[in-house]
């Protein structure tokens, strides 16, 4: 269906541009690809195009990684990712996309209050299990553990290079667990796969304008546009489900 193909391309090129400028726009990408394909095989669309711009984005920062700060996230991101996966398997499509509207309508919510109440809680002892588990979890269900990790790595107070650089390393290691998981599940396939190499040309030219042209982008009114764009997305999978 065109239709299709263009909501496809849509979400790879925000993919793209969220990968090589701001970050953080999963919430946006997972809503999109649904309209092509309604519920979890979505995510089977669009991670291994993550994986793929992951795997630049790795080759681009390779330096100034902060390994301490990683190694402490990964294992509790890997037991995340393990219970995502198996809430994945036992839920049907339509639970799926009301739980997803939810979680986005949540996690929306919380970035916005996040904006004037500025949690502590990274910087305690635990905080590394906190954040790994959780974006683990919402990594595999909502394909948006961007901002929480962002969050995370932040109060980890490093120098511009390292955030960048670990970050990068953090959802490249993240992602590549996701798909082990969906590959065991059944959520890659032909099908997914020819979906996945559809949107190509439209996930290098976000690439393309996200390295090149976000400096002169304000934020401010990109993070007004984006939550807008969540908040559609979440309301059509809650409100507006076939059945």
């Amino acid at each position: 269906m065109e239709l299709s193909w263009l909501y496809i391309s849509l979400a790879c090129l925000v993919t793209g541009f969220s990968k090589f400028s701001v970050g953080g726009m999963g919430l946006i990408i997972l809503p999109l690809t649904m309209l092509a394909f309604p519920g979890p095989e979505a995510l089977g669309v669009i991670i291994p195009l993550y994986l793929l711009t992951d795997i630049i984005a790795v080759c681009t920062y390779r330096k100034d990684v902060n390994w301490r700060v990683l190694a402490k996230l990964l294992p509790f991101s890997a037991l995340g990712v393990m219970l995502g996966t198996v809430i994945l398997g036992n839920i049907d499509t339509q639970t799926f996309m009301t739980v997803l509207g939810v979680l986005i309508f949540s996690l929306l919510g919380l970035s916005i209050w996040l904006d004037y109440h500025p949690l502590p809680v990274f910087t305690n002892r635990y905080a590394a299990a906190i954040a790994g588990s959780f974006c683990g979890v919402v990594g595999v269900l909502a394909n948006a553990a961007g901002p929480l990790m962002g969050l995370f790595l932040l109060e980890q107070k490093m120098d511009k290079s390292a955030y960048v650089a670990t970050r990068v390393w953090t959802f490249f290691t993240l992602n590549l667990m996701k798909l082990a998981g969906l590959i065991s599940l059944g959520l890659i396939n032909t099908e997914t796969m020819k979906a996945s190499a559809l949107g190509l040309p439209a996930l290098f030219i976000g690439m393309f304008f996200g390295y090149k042209f976000f400096r002169y982008i304000s934020t401010e009114q990109l993070k007004v546009i984006v939550r807008g764009a969540i908040s559609l997305s979440a309301a059509h999978m809650l409100f507006f489900k076939s059945s």
